[in-house]
Protein backbone atom coordinates (compact mmCIF):
# COMPACT_ATOMS: atom_id res chain seq x y z
CA UNK A 1 0.00 0.00 0.00
CA UNK A 2 1.77 3.80 -0.86
CA UNK A 3 1.56 6.49 1.18
CA UNK A 4 1.76 9.59 -0.07
CA UNK A 5 2.92 12.24 2.22
CA UNK A 6 3.14 16.35 1.04
CA UNK A 7 4.39 19.32 3.19
CA UNK A 8 -0.14 19.83 3.01
CA UNK A 9 -0.81 16.69 4.31
CA UNK A 10 1.91 16.34 6.86
CA UNK A 11 0.96 19.97 8.23
CA UNK A 12 -3.07 18.83 8.00
CA UNK A 13 -1.89 15.80 10.36
CA UNK A 14 -0.18 17.58 12.87
CA UNK A 15 -2.38 20.61 13.11
CA UNK A 16 -5.46 17.95 13.48
CA UNK A 17 -3.70 15.40 16.21
CA UNK A 18 -2.58 18.88 18.02
CA UNK A 19 -6.13 20.04 18.15
CA UNK A 20 -7.34 17.04 19.35
CA UNK A 21 -4.77 16.50 22.19
CA UNK A 22 -5.35 19.80 23.54
CA UNK A 23 -8.93 18.90 23.91
CA UNK A 24 -8.10 15.79 25.94
CA UNK A 25 -5.55 17.28 27.48
CA UNK A 26 -7.86 19.84 28.87
CA UNK A 27 -10.54 17.47 29.49
CA UNK A 28 -7.92 15.75 31.69
CA UNK A 29 -7.10 18.67 33.65
CA UNK A 30 -10.41 19.33 34.15
CA UNK A 31 -11.15 15.81 35.61
CA UNK A 32 -8.16 15.88 37.77
CA UNK A 33 -9.23 19.76 39.03
CA UNK A 34 -12.71 18.33 39.88
CA UNK A 35 -10.98 15.69 41.88
CA UNK A 36 -8.11 17.62 43.63
CA UNK A 37 -10.16 20.57 44.49
CA UNK A 38 -10.35 22.39 47.92
CA UNK A 39 -13.46 24.33 48.65
CA UNK A 40 -12.86 27.74 49.97
CA UNK A 41 -15.20 30.60 50.72
CA UNK A 42 -14.73 33.46 47.82
CA UNK A 43 -16.93 37.08 47.35
CA UNK A 44 -18.35 37.86 43.70
CA UNK A 45 -17.19 41.19 42.40
CA UNK A 46 -19.35 41.16 39.29
CA UNK A 47 -21.03 38.75 36.65
CA UNK A 48 -20.69 39.23 32.69
CA UNK A 49 -21.88 37.67 29.66
CA UNK A 50 -20.35 38.80 26.56
CA UNK A 51 -21.69 38.22 22.76
CA UNK A 52 -19.29 37.19 20.43
CA UNK A 53 -18.74 39.42 16.82
CA UNK A 54 -20.07 37.96 13.43
CA UNK A 55 -23.21 36.66 12.36
CA UNK A 56 -23.28 33.54 14.15
CA UNK A 57 -23.12 34.90 17.60
CA UNK A 58 -22.68 32.74 20.95
CA UNK A 59 -22.24 33.69 24.57
CA UNK A 60 -19.58 33.43 27.07
CA UNK A 61 -19.97 33.49 30.92
CA UNK A 62 -17.46 34.68 33.65
CA UNK A 63 -18.09 35.59 37.22
CA UNK A 64 -15.01 37.63 38.86
CA UNK A 65 -14.19 36.47 42.16
CA UNK A 66 -12.16 37.23 45.12
CA UNK A 67 -10.62 34.54 47.85
CA UNK A 68 -8.16 33.44 50.14
CA UNK A 69 -5.84 30.23 50.00
CA UNK A 70 -3.34 29.57 52.33
CA UNK A 71 -2.75 33.46 53.16
CA UNK A 72 -2.54 34.51 50.01
CA UNK A 73 -5.47 36.32 48.03
CA UNK A 74 -6.68 35.60 44.81
CA UNK A 75 -9.02 36.92 42.07
CA UNK A 76 -10.45 34.56 39.18
CA UNK A 77 -12.19 34.78 36.43
CA UNK A 78 -13.77 30.90 35.94
CA UNK A 79 -16.68 29.40 36.84
CA UNK A 80 -15.93 25.39 35.10
CA UNK A 81 -12.08 24.17 34.94
CA UNK A 82 -10.63 23.90 32.92
CA UNK A 83 -9.25 26.01 30.22
CA UNK A 84 -12.44 26.01 27.06
CA UNK A 85 -14.94 27.62 28.57
CA UNK A 86 -18.62 26.72 27.12
CA UNK A 87 -20.87 28.36 24.70
CA UNK A 88 -23.91 29.13 25.18
CA UNK A 89 -26.19 29.32 21.74
CA UNK A 90 -29.32 31.01 23.99
CA UNK A 91 -28.74 34.01 26.29
CA UNK A 92 -31.28 32.73 28.78
CA UNK A 93 -29.43 29.45 29.22
CA UNK A 94 -25.52 31.49 29.94
CA UNK A 95 -28.08 34.04 32.30
CA UNK A 96 -29.19 30.95 34.04
CA UNK A 97 -25.84 29.26 34.67
CA UNK A 98 -24.42 32.61 36.32
CA UNK A 99 -27.92 33.69 38.71
CA UNK A 100 -26.75 31.97 41.61
CA UNK A 101 -23.66 34.66 41.85
CA UNK A 102 -25.11 37.92 43.03
CA UNK A 103 -22.01 40.91 43.27
CA UNK A 104 -21.08 41.20 46.77
CA UNK A 105 -22.35 37.82 48.36
CA UNK A 106 -20.08 34.82 49.26
CA UNK A 107 -20.00 31.44 47.40
CA UNK A 108 -17.64 28.85 47.55
CA UNK A 109 -15.23 28.17 44.96
CA UNK A 110 -12.53 25.56 44.52
CA UNK A 111 -8.75 25.60 44.43
CA UNK A 112 -6.24 23.30 42.68
CA UNK A 113 -3.11 23.56 44.77
CA UNK A 114 -0.76 23.53 41.44
CA UNK A 115 -2.93 26.51 40.42
CA UNK A 116 -4.02 28.59 43.00
CA UNK A 117 -4.82 31.36 40.98
CA UNK A 118 -7.77 29.78 38.62
CA UNK A 119 -10.53 28.71 41.42
CA UNK A 120 -13.50 28.27 39.72
CA UNK A 121 -17.06 28.01 41.04
CA UNK A 122 -19.18 24.87 39.29
CA UNK A 123 -17.19 21.99 40.59
CA UNK A 124 -17.93 19.86 36.75
CA UNK A 125 -16.48 19.14 33.73
CA UNK A 126 -17.70 20.76 30.57
CA UNK A 127 -18.45 19.64 27.05
CA UNK A 128 -16.56 22.10 25.34
CA UNK A 129 -12.71 20.08 25.24
CA UNK A 130 -15.26 17.50 23.26
CA UNK A 131 -15.36 20.20 20.34
CA UNK A 132 -11.89 20.35 19.48
CA UNK A 133 -11.07 16.26 20.03
CA UNK A 134 -13.89 16.15 17.58
CA UNK A 135 -12.77 18.37 15.28
CA UNK A 136 -9.30 17.61 15.37
CA UNK A 137 -9.92 13.41 15.29
CA UNK A 138 -12.30 13.96 12.02
CA UNK A 139 -9.05 16.20 10.20
CA UNK A 140 -6.43 13.80 11.15
CA UNK A 141 -8.73 10.87 9.84
CA UNK A 142 -9.77 12.47 7.17
CA UNK A 143 -5.33 13.34 6.50
CA UNK A 144 -4.63 10.16 6.70
CA UNK A 145 -7.18 8.17 4.45
CA UNK A 146 -6.15 10.42 1.77
CA UNK A 147 -2.52 9.95 2.21
CA UNK A 148 -3.32 6.47 1.83
CA UNK A 149 -5.77 6.16 -1.03
CA UNK A 150 -5.41 5.44 -4.79
CA UNK A 151 -3.83 8.48 -6.21
CA UNK A 152 -6.72 8.00 -9.58
CA UNK A 153 -9.73 6.79 -7.75
CA UNK A 154 -12.72 8.05 -10.24
CA UNK A 155 -10.62 8.59 -13.09
CA UNK A 156 -9.62 6.08 -16.18
CA UNK A 157 -12.93 3.92 -15.37
CA UNK A 158 -14.48 2.90 -19.22
CA UNK A 159 -18.34 2.84 -18.68
CA UNK A 160 -19.18 0.51 -21.14
CA UNK A 161 -22.48 1.48 -23.64
CA UNK A 162 -23.25 -1.91 -25.35
CA UNK A 163 -26.94 -3.05 -24.12
CA UNK A 164 -25.23 -5.69 -22.42
CA UNK A 165 -24.28 -3.61 -19.51
CA UNK A 166 -27.04 -1.51 -18.85
CA UNK A 167 -28.27 -1.11 -15.66
CA UNK A 168 -30.85 -3.24 -13.91
CA UNK A 169 -31.32 -2.19 -10.33
CA UNK A 170 -33.24 0.74 -9.21
CA UNK A 171 -35.46 1.49 -11.05
CA UNK A 172 -37.84 2.51 -8.68
CA UNK A 173 -36.51 3.24 -4.93
CA UNK A 174 -38.98 2.37 -1.90
CA UNK A 175 -41.56 1.65 -5.11
CA UNK A 176 -41.38 5.05 -6.43
CA UNK A 177 -39.99 5.77 -9.54
CA UNK A 178 -36.48 6.90 -9.33
CA UNK A 179 -37.07 9.90 -11.62
CA UNK A 180 -40.04 11.33 -9.30
CA UNK A 181 -37.08 11.01 -6.57
CA UNK A 182 -34.60 12.97 -7.87
CA UNK A 183 -37.81 15.39 -8.60
CA UNK A 184 -39.12 15.63 -5.35
CA UNK A 185 -35.92 15.84 -3.51
CA UNK A 186 -34.65 18.59 -5.79
CA UNK A 187 -37.46 20.48 -5.02
CA UNK A 188 -37.32 20.01 -1.67
CA UNK A 189 -33.87 21.53 -1.59
CA UNK A 190 -35.26 24.81 -3.49
CA UNK A 191 -38.25 25.31 -1.39
CA UNK A 192 -37.54 24.80 2.16
CA UNK A 193 -34.18 27.21 2.45
CA UNK A 194 -36.61 30.15 1.02
CA UNK A 195 -39.54 29.47 3.54
CA UNK A 196 -36.69 29.27 6.37
CA UNK A 197 -35.32 32.52 5.27
CA UNK A 198 -38.52 34.13 5.71
CA UNK A 199 -39.57 32.34 9.18
CA UNK A 200 -36.16 34.00 10.25
CA UNK A 201 -36.71 37.42 8.69
CA UNK A 202 -40.36 37.34 9.89
CA UNK A 203 -39.28 36.74 13.69
CA UNK A 204 -37.08 38.88 13.72
CA UNK A 205 -39.37 41.98 12.65
CA UNK A 206 -41.79 40.39 14.92
CA UNK A 207 -39.40 40.34 18.45
CA UNK A 208 -38.43 43.94 17.08
CA UNK A 209 -42.12 45.20 17.09
CA UNK A 210 -43.21 43.60 20.38
CA UNK A 211 -43.13 46.16 23.14
CA UNK A 212 -42.19 43.08 25.73
CA UNK A 213 -38.89 42.48 26.40
CA UNK A 214 -39.43 38.55 27.03
CA UNK A 215 -42.71 37.26 25.28
CA UNK A 216 -44.21 33.74 25.74
CA UNK A 217 -44.38 31.93 22.51
CA UNK A 218 -47.07 29.72 21.26
CA UNK A 219 -48.02 28.25 18.72
CA UNK A 220 -51.09 30.37 18.63
CA UNK A 221 -49.03 33.29 17.86
CA UNK A 222 -47.64 34.74 14.84
CA UNK A 223 -43.51 34.15 16.88
CA UNK A 224 -44.71 30.58 17.43
CA UNK A 225 -46.26 29.86 14.10
CA UNK A 226 -42.63 31.22 12.11
CA UNK A 227 -40.79 29.16 14.84
CA UNK A 228 -42.60 26.25 13.63
CA UNK A 229 -42.56 26.86 9.90
CA UNK A 230 -38.55 27.59 10.28
CA UNK A 231 -38.15 24.34 12.01
CA UNK A 232 -40.17 22.18 9.21
CA UNK A 233 -38.54 24.02 6.58
CA UNK A 234 -34.82 23.24 8.13
CA UNK A 235 -36.35 19.10 8.57
CA UNK A 236 -37.53 19.56 5.55
CA UNK A 237 -34.32 20.54 4.07
CA UNK A 238 -32.88 17.60 5.42
CA UNK A 239 -35.60 15.09 4.17
CA UNK A 240 -35.21 16.42 1.25
CA UNK A 241 -31.17 16.20 1.05
CA UNK A 242 -31.40 12.69 2.25
CA UNK A 243 -33.77 11.40 -0.46
CA UNK A 244 -30.88 13.19 -2.84
CA UNK A 245 -28.33 10.93 -1.14
CA UNK A 246 -30.43 7.92 -1.55
CA UNK A 247 -31.24 8.51 -5.49
CA UNK A 248 -27.75 9.57 -5.93
CA UNK A 249 -26.05 6.40 -4.18
CA UNK A 250 -28.64 4.46 -6.32
CA UNK A 251 -27.83 6.27 -9.58
CA UNK A 252 -23.94 5.68 -8.36
CA UNK A 253 -24.51 2.05 -8.40
CA UNK A 254 -26.08 2.07 -11.74
CA UNK A 255 -22.93 3.40 -13.50
CA UNK A 256 -20.97 1.29 -11.63
CA UNK A 257 -23.05 -1.80 -13.07
CA UNK A 258 -21.88 -0.52 -16.69
CA UNK A 259 -17.97 -0.75 -15.92
CA UNK A 260 -16.55 -3.47 -17.39
CA UNK A 261 -14.85 -6.32 -15.13
CA UNK A 262 -12.36 -6.13 -13.49
CA UNK A 263 -14.30 -3.46 -11.85
CA UNK A 264 -12.04 -1.28 -9.33
CA UNK A 265 -12.96 -1.22 -5.36
CA UNK A 266 -15.81 0.70 -4.46
CA UNK A 267 -14.91 3.63 -2.77
CA UNK A 268 -17.98 3.43 -0.22
CA UNK A 269 -16.29 0.26 0.94
CA UNK A 270 -12.62 1.64 1.03
CA UNK A 271 -13.16 5.06 2.99
CA UNK A 272 -9.68 6.02 1.79
CA UNK A 273 -10.53 5.73 -2.14
CA UNK A 274 -14.10 7.67 -1.27
CA UNK A 275 -11.84 10.80 0.84
CA UNK A 276 -9.34 10.75 -2.08
CA UNK A 277 -12.31 11.08 -4.63
CA UNK A 278 -14.06 13.92 -2.63
CA UNK A 279 -10.57 15.89 -2.29
CA UNK A 280 -9.59 15.65 -5.90
CA UNK A 281 -9.60 18.80 -8.17
CA UNK A 282 -8.81 16.57 -11.58
CA UNK A 283 -10.62 15.53 -14.40
CA UNK A 284 -13.28 13.11 -13.36
CA UNK A 285 -15.54 11.17 -15.53
CA UNK A 286 -19.25 10.59 -15.36
CA UNK A 287 -18.72 7.34 -12.37
CA UNK A 288 -15.99 10.02 -10.44
CA UNK A 289 -17.98 12.63 -10.32
CA UNK A 290 -20.93 11.10 -8.85
CA UNK A 291 -19.35 9.41 -6.17
CA UNK A 292 -17.98 12.68 -4.83
CA UNK A 293 -21.13 14.06 -5.28
CA UNK A 294 -22.40 11.68 -3.23
CA UNK A 295 -19.77 11.19 -0.78
CA UNK A 296 -20.17 14.92 0.17
CA UNK A 297 -24.14 14.93 -0.04
CA UNK A 298 -23.96 12.09 2.80
CA UNK A 299 -21.04 14.41 4.80
CA UNK A 300 -23.06 17.29 4.63
CA UNK A 301 -26.18 15.41 5.89
CA UNK A 302 -23.97 13.93 8.94
CA UNK A 303 -22.73 17.22 9.41
CA UNK A 304 -26.45 18.71 9.91
CA UNK A 305 -27.18 16.06 11.92
CA UNK A 306 -24.07 17.15 14.33
CA UNK A 307 -25.14 20.69 14.19
CA UNK A 308 -28.67 20.03 15.73
CA UNK A 309 -27.13 17.32 18.27
CA UNK A 310 -24.82 20.20 19.33
CA UNK A 311 -27.26 22.80 19.78
CA UNK A 312 -29.31 20.12 21.70
CA UNK A 313 -26.43 19.80 24.12
CA UNK A 314 -25.28 23.21 24.32
CA UNK A 315 -28.61 24.51 25.19
CA UNK A 316 -29.65 21.55 27.35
Amino acid sequence: MAVTVTPLILLALILGLGIAGYGGYDYVQQSDAVDDAVAVETTVVGTDISRSDGRRFYYRISVEHTYEYQGREYTSKQVFPGSTRPIYTVRSDAQRSIEPYEPNETATAYVTPDNPSGAFLKRQTVFAPFRFIGFGSLLALLTALHAIGARNPGQNVGISQTTGREPTRYDTVFGFNRDTLSRVSKRLMLFTPAVFFVSLVTIVVLLLNSEESSIQVSVADPVGFAFLAALLSGLGFVFGLTLYGIWSFTEYRRLRERIPDPRPPSPFRHPSRLVTIMYSRDELNAYGRRVKLTGFVFTLIVFLIGVVGFVLVTAS
